[in-house]
């Protein structure tokens, strides 16, 4: 009985396996994995777009005063007077009377003098005709031709000599006189006093300190490197005055300096002209120092190009224009690799690295003075190591597209 199941067990799995058999024969099993064509990756590019671009340098720096001095005394006294805008933050004009010294003791001294002067007008007479008394004395003697001696030449010449001199001491009274006054030497403003009404002050005392204010400076440094994209002023314009007509005639060769801080509650703006270089490479910093000038700081002119006061001693961001260069392609700081490389596309499609010339890096844009054609695409991003001869799908990259002002070919 076992050994008959057995059989029949034997003959049906015979006849289940080729019934299976027949099946799949018939009706094959379908792969769902189907052979996929290969797709290059995507890569945003951006075109080549040779321009003109002025060049810019960026710096900081504090506002200084063009000239500051203190204001001294030339002569001694008592001070009876200060004037009214002798006093810290206060504008005054040239040859403002901004304190004055008790002139009693130099009236004095004008009054003696001019009695030396009287004095030796009259020496001076008395000699002249005792000279003219000696002359006609010689003459009735009759011998000869007198000597300078007998004529008085010599004590004629002294008593002039001396009039002469009591005439300067004369000036020089009245110059101490004139000094009691103390003026100002230019168009100013005073930064801080240090005298009051009824102080004795010595010769060459300190007053105060005032500062001019039709202009105002500032120091920037400036790295070796970007030296090469200014026009540094030459000699003959390194040295700016007041005079409105040599800067009227100089101005435009000056490059502009742009200006900006936080004061006053916003963003400020003032204009700057670049007038210097202090010449010299700083040991410590590698940087060399540009001094930029601006006219009428403190808006008492009304032509003033400037909005609002520039105040001394405020930090400011600077924008130095620089030199303009032609025929350069503006990308994105992502198009280079490594360190003066980039990634072309062709015509293909495909990926061909080149080396190019980088003129300047700036703000997440670079310069590149030659090594690319108009025209041509440039991977900006999408593959961190492009290989050459790689198959790309590129598309356009919009922040390339910025980048080149929104021109393509």
């Amino acid at each position: 009985m076992k050994k008959h199941r057995q059989i029949v067990i034997a003959i049906l799995t015979v006849l289940i396996t080729g019934l299976v058999s027949s099946l799949l024969i018939k009706f094959p099993p379908h792969s769902d994995q189907q052979d996929t064509a290969f797709t290059p990756p995507i890569v945003q590019v951006a075109y080549v777009d040779m321009q003109s671009k002025r060049l810019h340098v960026r710096s900081q720096g504090q506002i200084t005063a063009h000239t500051e001095i203190d204001l001294v005394t030339e002569v001694a006294g008592r001070i009876i007077d200060l004037s009214p805008a002798f006093v810290s933050g206060s504008f005054f004009r040239k040859d403002d009377v901004l304190a004055t010294i008790d002139p009693a003791d130099y009236d004095l001294q004008i009054a003696q003098a001019q009695a030396q002067v009287k004095e030796a007008h009259h020496l001076l007479a008395r000699e002249e005709a005792e000279a003219i008394q000696a002359r006609d004395e010689w003459a009735q003697l009759g011998q000869g031709d007198p000597s300078p001696l007998n004529q008085r030449i010599p004590q004629l010449a002294e008593m002039r000599a001396k009039l002469a001199a009591t005439k300067k001491s004369l000036e020089h009274a009245k110059r101490l006189k004139q000094r009691t006054q103390i003026r100002a030497p230019f168009d100013g403003r005073v930064r801080g006093k240090s005298v009051g009404i009824g102080q004795v002050v010595s010769q060459n005392s300190v007053l105060g300190v005032i500062y001019n204010s039709d202009r105002a400076e500032i120091r920037l440094p400036v790295s070796v490197r970007d030296l090469a994209f200014i026009d540094l002023p030459n000699a003959k314009t390194a040295t700016i005055t007041v005079d409105d007509s040599y800067r009227k005639s100089n101005q435009t060769i000056l490059p502009h300096v742009l200006l900006d801080a936080d004061y006053l509650g916003k963003q400020q703006i003032w204009h700057a002209k670049l007038i210097r270089s202090e010449g010299m490479v700083d040991r410590n910093t590698g940087m060399v120092i540009l001094v930029a000038q601006i006219t009428d700081p403190f808006k008492r002119q009304s032509d003033s190009s400037n909005s609002v006061e520039l105040p001394l001693g405020l930090f400011v961001t600077a924008l130095i224009q620089g030199r303009r260069f032609d025929r350069l392609a503006v990308l994105p700081d992502s198009a280079v690799f490594g360190d003066d490389q980039v990634a072309v596309v062709d015509q293909d499609n495909r990926l061909r690295l080149r080396t190019v010339q980088i003129l300047k890096r700036e703000r997440g844009q670079v310069m590149i003075q030659s090594g690319l054609k108009d025209g041509e695409r440039i991977l900006v991003s999408g593959l961190l190591h492009p290989i050459d001869g790689m198959a790309v799908t590129p598309e356009l990259s919009s922040r390339a597209h910025q980048a080149a002002g929104g021109n393509t070919p």
